[in-house]
């Protein structure tokens, strides 16, 4: 009996896949990976010369001195034309690594098989991370190693962990995500953590754990080195040679949109705001003078400026490469540059290739990726590469609803851009689904909405949802809010509620305690009040009555900060000076301002550096692997995990608003005339008998000292008062009683002690 060739290819590969079955537990890396390739060999007659770069390999394996990194780049080389030999040599060069307890070189290892897992499909990430195990002998080496979470870290992550940790000696300049520049005192082996004088702390101890994943290592060619070792230098470069200043900061911090750019150059004080335009021009026109050194400047202001290594001329030898391209942002946005290099014109012999690397690109990202999915849609649809029939599908994907809302998915993780073009698409393909959009107005966020209304600009039915949505004066939308003020003559024949109304929503607004997206357009509107042109422009557009309810309202309001509550009502007096008669005189108080210690600043500092380098890395993971469970629609551990992520993102949104509001205060020095913040006070009364409480900064608490915060609503009674007064309404366990204000005196040792214990570690609630 004669079989078909594929059952005889498929008998070899069952016969074989027995025996390895059988002997897996057994056998090492090395025999398995040639029991996978002899299975391959039986079935594929493919043979190469290969003595040569066996002789290479041999010799550069019996070095004294083994270089992965070499031997990597020889195999590297070898892969396109014979991966099966070039895999044998990667073999050999893992037990090498392994026998020469070589753990740089076993990263070397890692980075290479992170690089091309696809042509190692023989070997497995788990076998990788053995290499790495077994290549730590060194006490200190098993300590990093230890250090990185080797079990359930990804290859990459691996890779970037073990580089920088083994990197670290006392002298290295490294940049931290939290804490800045900083240069690496010592190495504590006993704790398990490096010290780092940082620019805003010094002695700073941080976890190999959390240096691993937060730190970079600089270079001595970096950015902050250069500056420490001869700033007027780089002031200098700023001054005569923007556009060399703008390339050593992507080269020392990576792929970076101008805004970003703009950021990181006014933290360091070479450009400040008042001077970016000019500095950017001048720098934008000599990186694309420098044809030897080019340079990818983005249309978009949020998309990263990339240094290239030379200008791709998309002839035929990009076009083969485009052809094997597996990646779907890669291909995504290598269309999106031919475009831009052909100057929209895709010339016919391109059409083929870029037509099925789009479909594969669209295939990969169906129920996985939604932004993706979307703007691979809509660039086919530009490209006359899909069918009407395929386009409807595609917005049918994109809109449907089950358990979880995808058009909110795909919007969400649009720029305002996309955002634009999927309204076009969906409208113009299938114009019966406005109606959906519309309904989507009050849970778009702020770019999204922006979009959206700024697409259906001038449509009727559009004015109607938002002029409806407007009218919630009990619970206004934050969002719509800001985009009404912002918006307000730009659609007139839309009769949205008048200024007078949107303010008044705005205050209500700002009065909320929010979090979140919302918390972020709270911020915004409170920034509208703030800006004395737009308090200025907006007076001149109420009525003197109107102005007077805004003002009474504000100066009513006990949610507003004190010192922007006095900047509105003095502005707008000084606009109406009619509205002086109605600004209350109060008595004086101490106005709080947002002052910590130094121990509850650097604990809330952890906390913010473990939520962002551990907590919120591992719900990404969580994500992508839950996505990898297929569809996302029956899906409860992605439900779960993007629940999470919403949770952890406002709560990053809350901690970095306080970590930028908060200031240290050490409370030495302080008067006690008056309770203030760093005084300690003694209360009685005929119910609670005596009671002392210390009384410090809003993220200061202590039960067992008795230390409360000033933001408490105990402290807040007793704040601006003096010893001998009576205090009525003092907070009880049941409404309020009256005590007597006994003593306010400075803070005791027992105080002083614990605000000298600064933490070093952030300890995760159980």
């Amino acid at each position: 009996m004669i079989l078909p060739e594929t059952d005889v290819k498929c008998l070899l590969f069952q016969r074989v896949s027995a025996i390895i079955y059988g002997f897996f537990n057994s056998i090492s890396l090395a025999e398995m990976c040639e029991k996978r390739i002899a299975v391959k060999n039986l079935i594929e007659d493919h043979t190469m010369d290969k003595d040569a770069f066996k002789t290479q390999i041999q010799e550069l394996l019996k070095a004294e001195a083994l270089d992965a990194g070499a031997i990597c780049k020889l195999i590297h080389e070898q892969l396109a034309s014979d991966a099966k030999e070039a895999i044998r040599a990667f073999v050999a060069l893992t037990e090498a690594v392994v026998a020469h307890t070589d753990l740089p070189g076993a990263v070397a290892c890692m980075h290479f098989y992170a690089t091309h897992h696809e042509q190692l499909r023989e070997i497995t990430l788990e076998q990788m991370r053995e290499v790495i195990r077994r290549s730590a002998a060194a006490a200190s080496d098993k300590l990093l190693v230890d250090a990185i979470g080797l079990n359930t870290a990804i290859a990459t992550a691996i890779v970037r962990r073990l580089s920088v940790l083994t990197a670290l000696r006392p002298g290295t300049y490294v940049n931290s995500q939290s804490w800045g520049f900083g240069q690496v005192q010592a190495i504590d082996e006993l704790y398990s953590k490096v010290i780092i004088d940082f620019d805003g702390k010094k002695g700073h101890a941080m976890s190999l754990s959390v240096a691993g994943q937060n730190l970079t290592i600089a270079s001595e060619d970096h950015l902050m080195v250069r500056y420490i070792k001869d700033p007027d230098a780089i002031k200098a470069l700023a001054e005569k040679h923007p556009g060399e200043l703008v390339r050593l900061t992507i080269q020392s911090y990576g792929e970076m949109s101008v805004v970003r750019l703009a950021e990181r150059l006014a933290e360091l004080k070479l450009v400040d705001a008042a001077n970016w335009k000019k500095f950017w021009e001048a720098a934008r026109r000599s990186l694309k003078a420098d044809k030897a050194h080019p340079v990818e400047i983005p249309a978009k202001r949020t998309a990263p400026i990339r240094l290239l290594e030379a200008e791709e001329d998309y002839g035929d030898k990009w076009l083969a490469r485009f052809a094997k391209e597996r990646d779907i942002k890669t291909i995504y946005d290598s269309v999106l540059a031919l475009l831009l290099a052909k100057r929209n014109t895709l010339p016919d012999s391109y059409l083929s290739t870029v037509s099925e690397r789009l479909r594969f690109a669209l295939k990969g990202a169906e129920l996985t990726d939604y932004p993706r999915y979307a703007q691979v849609a809509i660039l086919m649809r530009s490209l006359g590469l899909s069918t009407q029939e395929e386009q409807q599908e595609q917005i049918a994907s994109i809109l449907e609803q089950d358990e979880q809302d995808n058009l909110l998915l795909t919007m969400h993780g649009l720029s305002g851009r996309d955002v634009a073009a999927l309204t076009t698409f969906i409208l113009e393909v299938t114009p019966e689904n406005k109606r959906l959009l519309l309904d989507h107005l009050s849970l778009f966020y702020s770019p999204t909405l922006t979009a959206v209304l700024t697409t259906l600009k001038g449509d009727a039915e559009t004015g109607d949802a938002v002029r409806l949505l407007l009218a919630r004066q009990a619970a206004p939308l934050p969002t719509l809010v800001v985009w009404a003020l912002r918006n307000l003559d730009a659609n007139p024949e839309w009769r949205l509620p008048t200024i007078y109304e949107l303010v008044s929503q705005a205050i209500h607004v700002v009065e909320q305690r929010l979090s979140g997206e919302n918390l972020k357009m709270r911020n915004v509107l409170q920034g509208f009040f703030d800006n004395a042109r737009w308090l200025e422009e907006l007076c001149g557009k109420l009525s003197a009555f109107e102005r007077q309810v805004i003002f009474e309202r504000i100066q009513a309001s006990s949610i507003w900060e004190p010192s922007s509550q006095r900047n509105i009502l003095v502005r707008m007096a000084r606009f109406d000076s009619a509205l002086t008669k109605h600004r209350r005189q109060v008595k004086a108080q101490v106005e709080q301002k947002h002052i910590t210690s130094q121990r509850s600043l650097t604990a809330l500092k952890l906390a913010y550096e473990y939520l962002v380098n551990t907590e919120i890395p591992k719900n990404t993971h969580d994500i992508a692997t839950a996505r990898s469970y297929g569809d996302l629609r029956e899906n409860a551990e992605y439900q779960f995990a993007k629940e999470q992520q919403r949770m952890l993102l406002a709560r990053q949104d809350e901690m970095l608003r306080r970590l930028n509001q908060l200031t240290v205060a050490d409370f030495a020095n302080v008067t006690c005339e008056t309770v203030v913040p760093g005084t300690r006070v003694t209360i009685t009364g005929a119910t609670i008998g005596t009671k002392t409480y210390t009384i410090l900064g809003e993220m200061d608490s202590d039960e067992a000292l008795s230390i409360i915060s000033c933001r408490t609503r105990l402290a807040a009674t007793l704040l601006g008062k003096k010893a001998g007064d009576i205090i009525e309404n003092f907070p009880a366990e049941k409404g309020t009683i009256t005590v007597k204000l006994a003593a306010v005196d400075p803070i005791d040792d027992a105080v002083r002690a614990w605000l000298a214990d600064i933490p070093t570690t952030h300890t995760p609630s159980v």
